[in-house]
């Protein structure tokens, strides 16, 4: 019965009905639909300046106390998708999490070609090298701080300088240093000048470390040798014949000690900045450079058969106790250094030597001029007098050999050796005028 009443009710129903479902057409809009709301899936609302420490160092911007130093890929309008073009995510993941590429060294290999193979993780590698020498430093500076007293200005100064030091190595480390290498490792140089700094400060010795790396060594290492870039052995700067090649390897000195991090090759060594490490008084490496000087003062040379003997005051004295380069160099100043061991009659010692050896020298040296003239008269005759031609180039290069080994090096051994090059220009002109 209840059965039969509810079929009846549902028949009822159907019939009143409109009847069969039909697809309705949309309501034309009145207006155009608003922006559609975003609310909570709006991503920038949290993910805010997403790459922006990379992109400051592809630019070179960003770090402190630096100019500007755009990487080279940039300067050249190099993309992002030039280097990261390998996948993070298989085809189906991509669909649901978005694509990431990576960056990988065949891109550099793409472009530079197979010397180029390798250099990426060198990068990666000398940056990290870098932080890690860096790091004890850091830590030392501000364990300093953290137990100096009260505020003082260098307490301040201290401050500033570790704190841009810090800020420094973690953007190379943040911004992945690698976008612009050079950069980075300029900005690890000048933290590294600033911890440096910032130690004694606080009344604290420097740590001590091989940091070569870091104060400038990393050109060749994060370029040159795996380029192969060869380096010539030697260089003219200036009048100046500079052993290139021994600077580094002997000598201790980084490529931008004279080169521009900013600016490839560019030069930027001045007088000033060889003699800051030539003539320094931490440098007693004199005879390193001046070997002519440190031969004639020692013994060491025998032009035209003389037997130049050592310097009585050879094994006693080195080079810094004449020279003093932290003054204005002059002869009296040398002659002052005579009283540190000696009475003040030795004072006048020098200028009597130095005195003595210019007149013997201006009288070899004329005696060479007259023979030179004599064999050029000779020649203009036709006539060719070889014996005396060789005379008088070995009575050149003994003049030339005291010159520049300066004599007061060697007083008595500098008196033998012009003495012989003017007997052997005085006898080239007697050969020439007997022809």
């Amino acid at each position: 019965m209840i059965r039969a009443a509810l079929l009846v009710a549902v028949v009822a129903l159907a019939l009143a009905g409109p009847g069969p479902a039909r697809a309705q057409r949309p309501a034309t809009p009145t207006a155009p639909p608003g922006s559609p709301h975003t609310g909570e899936l709006d991503c920038r609302q949290c993910h805010q300046g997403s790459h922006q420490g990379v992109v400051g160092m592809y630019l070179g911007m960003g770090g402190r106390g630096t100019p500007m130093i755009p990487s080279h890929m940039f300067q050249v309008r190099v993309q992002c998708v030039a280097c990261h073009i390998a996948p993070k995510e298989d085809q189906g993941s991509a669909a649901l999490v978005g694509r990431t590429f990576r960056p990988t060294e065949q891109a550099c290999v793409n472009c530079h070609g197979e010397k180029y193979r390798g250099m990426l993780q060198r990068w990666v590698d000398t940056l990290g090298k870098m932080r890690e020498i860096l790091a004890p430093k850091l830590a030392a500076a501000r364990a300093a701080l953290t137990g100096a007293g009260g505020p003082t200005p260098k307490q301040a100064r201290a401050q500033r300088l570790t704190n841009d030091a810090e800020y420094n190595m973690q953007f190379v480390a943040l911004g992945k240093g690698v976008h612009n290498v050079f950069y980075a490792a300029d900005l690890l140089k000048l933290s590294n000048g600033w911890l440096d700094e910032a130690l004694p400060l606080l009344g604290k010795p420097p740590l001590k470390s091989d940091d070569a790396l870091v104060r400038g060594g990393y050109c060749a290492v994060l370029c040159h040798s795996t380029a192969g870039v060869k380096q010539p052995e030697v260089v003219t700067y200036g009048t100046q014949r500079i052993p290139h090649v021994r600077h580094v390897t002997e000598f201790g000195a980084v490529c931008t000690a004279c080169h521009s991090a900013e600016v490839h090759k560019a030069v930027t060594a001045k007088p000033a900045t060889c003699a800051g490490c030539h003539h320094s008084a931490q440098n007693e490496r004199c005879e390193s450079c001046h070997r002519a000087q440190s031969a004639f003062y020692r013994g060491q040379v025998s032009p035209l058969g003389v037997k130049v003997e050592p310097n009585a005051m050879a094994e006693a004295v080195g080079c810094t106790g004449c020279h003093d380069w932290s003054q204005k160099h002059s002869r009296q100043a040398v002659g002052q250094k005579c009283v540190g061991c000696h009475d003040a009659a030795y004072t006048s010692f020098v200028a009597e030597w130095t005195t003595g050896l210019d007149k013997q020298t201006a009288g070899a040296r004329e005696a060479l001029r007259s023979a030179e003239a004599a064999l050029v008269r000779e020649r203009r005759a036709g006539r060719r007098v070889p014996d005396a031609e060789v005379l008088v180039r070995q009575a050149r290069e003994a003049l030339a050999l005291v010159q520049k080994a300066r004599g007061a090096h060697n007083p008595a051994g500098a008196e033998s050796i012009l003495e012989a090059a003017r007997a052997r220009a005085d006898a080239a002109a007697a050969q020439a005028r007997q022809k």
